[in-house]
């Protein structure tokens, strides 16, 4: 059995969570991105969710391994999870709007722009800051071709590297045994 085998199960069942987030983003999508406050909040779930997977990975590869783990283990263990958890997001990033639905992008674009346009609005955006925030969107950023997802990947990497070296820290646990003192003065007899 693999050293990292329990990584790389934590690492498949991201990806496999990652993928089916994607796609669940993708099928209500005009439920999620029609307010600012759901885009928000669906943000935060999927960011708790990038932090649980690899720390309960982690904690379960530490007790796998006997319960000791030194920083190198828990950081290799941890960013194989990460790495391959990060395959099933840039996946469904590339297959969705390419290969899936190929009118996704203007869809989501149009839904977005106008969410945003009204949010600055609500706010009291002068109407030039609002026209310049139109301009930025690009069909482009919404379709991505295979050197976008696999610079997203990239990004995705690094992300996993730092989040990585941060639950190592937390999780390691070397094997050293501290040694007790003496109990010699519970022994010694006492002069009264």
């Amino acid at each position: 059995m693999n050293k990292f085998s329990v990584p790389i199960r934590y690492g498949v069942i991201g990806a496999l969570v990652y993928a089916t987030i994607g796609f669940i983003s993708y099928m209500l999508y005009r439920q999620l991105f029609s307010s600012f406050m759901t885009q928000i909040l669906f943000g935060i779930v999927v960011f708790g969710i990038g932090i649980f997977i690899p720390v309960f990975g982690g904690v379960t590869f530490r007790r796998a391994q006997g319960g000791s783990l030194s920083f190198k283990d828990a950081f290799l263990g941890v960013f194989i999870i990460c790495a391959v958890s990060a395959v099933g997001s840039s996946v469904m990033t590339y297959v969705i709007p390419n290969i899936i639905d190929t009118e996704y992008p203007q869809k989501s674009m149009d839904l977005i722009q106008s969410t945003t346009r009204e949010t600055m609005e609500k706010f009291g955006a002068p109407d030039e800051k609002i026209e310049e925030a139109m301009q930025r969107f690009k069909i482009e950023n919404f379709k991505p071709g295979v050197v976008s997802t696999l610079k997203g990947y990239g990004i995705s990497l690094i992300w996993g590297l730092v989040l990585s070296l941060i639950i190592a820290a937390f999780i390691r646990r070397n094997n050293e045994k501290i040694a007790l003192p003496d109990d010699d003065m519970a022994t010694s007899p006492t002069s009264s």
